[in-house]
């Protein structure tokens, strides 16, 4: 696992895959606020989490205990919400 990926690595990489998206709703990723939730505002769908969570997981090479996931914080885009930082530490709260 590694242990080196930090939370903004992570968010980048997010945003990077829903460029399209993002922009249909007049943002680009780089202006996009750390409290925006993807799913809430129709960035993204149920299944679009599912797919970009297995792209963040084979991206970083990481393994995550799904068990200790906050659900409702998973599409949050900030670094300090949603689950980026279990993520990308392998530690889910």
């Amino acid at each position: 696992m590694n242990n080196n990926i930090l939370p903004k690595d992570v968010r980048s990489f997010v945003l990077s895959r829903l460029t399209d998206p993002l922009a249909a709703k007049g943002l680009a990723p780089q202006d996009v606020p750390d409290d925006f939730d993807l799913l809430s505002e129709g960035v993204i769908d149920s299944l679009g989490i599912v797919e970009l969570i297995s792209a963040v997981l084979d991206e970083f090479r990481i393994e995550v205990d799904f068990d200790g996931l906050n659900a409702e914080e998973l599409t949050i885009s900030g670094t300090r919400k949603g689950a980026y930082s279990e993520l990308e530490i392998g530690d889910p709260k």
